[in-house]
């Protein structure tokens, strides 16, 4: 309860929380208030509490789900309470991600699937659900107590860059590169075996080193940047340069002189603690600095063992919050918040970021051109400006290339999306 008290009126709302179990004490209280419990009383704002934020075990919610002010909302209230639901119980449920503590049916990547959810079965998912519930509660609490000062979150906008393979050429090895050119011959893709060719001959540069084209965006509109790599062995989702290559150690070098540099574990550490240890330790030894950041590649979180084994090795934030399939909120917020293990009923130290969408989300499930995302890209930018959140984009070093016909033109609409953005 105290979490989910904290999470909407003081990391959204900006607002100093008191907490009390005496009436007495909270009839005579003439600062802004809150009854969150079963019984109304003639002072303050009342909350209907529901169940949820006092029990102690994991099971599937049985609740109605209904719409306020064409919001869908759900642990409907009674007509006493100033809400017809409660924000609390609700913004906990998609904070804590309780639902995927429940048996689920998996997608190919053992991953909790974005149809599975329930905002997307509400039709919520393009919503921050748990910060418009915030500024619902604030419009009360503004007409009961005008003098209060909010002091809320400033929007930011974080352009962030997964590095799943650093090279598309060179630095392959001997096999690699043999086995390459064998297939693109049996293909007939000649372009493709004189694009390679030049590429290891050194008669061009590498399409998959596009960090030159980024910082040059970087310098002409003054954003900061968060790259996020593959730095593992090879496996059979972990296909970029194994960590042990000296081009790659290279790579990851010139880009920490300019942008943050942060982890992004491999398919396999996701169950694997000590090999996540390795792939952190690894990439801090090359970096000479200390690594705090984390995606998961192909947005592996399972729920509370990810999240556990960042926290194990000292991870303080993490940028995984989002579907692959499907764009939107996957715990309902544009703003950071602390990781509620919900099996342990413990608030912890590491924040999470949520992204609403990836480029691999338009490109490749929904196979949208540019053109046809930008209208849903914008329509994010502009929410979560709103709710004074934080638009954390997902792109890929390889798309910058352009390289492959379904990327083509992409990188025009990077460049619009980052001045919408600012």
């Amino acid at each position: 309860m105290r979490y989910a008290a904290r999470l909407i009126l003081k990391d959204i709302l900006g607002l100093r929380v008191r907490f009390t179990t005496d009436k007495e004490e909270y009839l005579k209280s003439k600062i802004a208030k809150i009854n969150y419990s079963k019984d109304p009383l003639q002072s303050g704002i009342y909350i209907q509490a529901s169940k949820l934020l006092f029990e102690t075990d994991i099971f599937e919610q049985d609740f109605k789900t209904s719409t306020y002010r064409n919001v869908p909302v759900f642990f409907l209230s009674g007509s006493n309470a100033h809400l017809p639901f409660d924000p609390f119980a609700a913004g906990f449920y998609l904070a804590s991600r309780y639902e995927e503590y429940i048996p689920f049916i998996a997608d190919s990547h053992n991953r909790f699937s974005a149809k599975e959810s329930l905002q997307y079965k509400i039709k919520a998912l393009h919503l921050p659900l748990v910060n418009i519930y915030a500024e619902f509660l604030a419009e009360h609490i503004t007409q009961t107590s005008p003098k209060t000062e909010f002091n809320r979150r400033t929007y930011q906008f974080i352009n962030t860059v997964d590095v799943d393979n650093a090279s598309a050429y060179l630095g392959k090895g001997v096999f690699r590169v043999l086995g390459s050119y064998a297939q693109d011959l049996l293909s007939f893709n000649f372009s493709e075996v004189l694009s390679r060719t030049q590429t290891l001959l050194k008669l061009k540069k590498d399409p998959f080193e596009t960090f030159d084209y980024v910082l040059e965006l970087q310098e002409k509109y003054k954003f900061k940047s968060v790259y996020f790599a593959l730095f593992s062995r090879l496996g059979q989702y972990d296909r970029s340069l194994t960590r042990y290559s000296s081009r790659l150690q290279r790579y990851l070098k010139g880009i920490a002189d300019f942008c943050e540099v942060g982890i992004h574990p491999s398919y396999r550490s996701n169950s694997h603690l000590k090999i996540l240890e390795e792939e952190l330790l690894s990439l801090e030894r090359v970096l000479k600095k200390d690594v705090t950041k984390s995606r998961q590649h192909f947005l592996k979180l399972s729920f509370p063992i990810t999240y556990r084994n960042l926290l194990e090795l000292e991870i303080t934030d993490d940028y995984s919050m989002g579907y692959a399939s499907e764009s939107g909120f996957r715990a309902g917020l544009c703003t950071p918040f602390r990781f509620y293990d919900l099996e342990q009923e413990i608030e912890t130290p590491l924040t999470v970021h949520s992204f609403p969408f990836m480029d691999g989300t338009y490109i490749y499930y929904q196979k949208k051109s540019p053109q046809e995302a930008w209208p849903e890209i914008k329509s994010y930018i502009k929410t979560i400006k709103r709710y004074h959140g934080e638009f954390i984009p997902v792109w890929h070093n390889r798309i910058f290339s352009e390289k492959a016909e379904e990327w083509k033109g992409w990188n025009s609409l990077y460049e619009q999306m980052i001045e919408e953005a600012l």
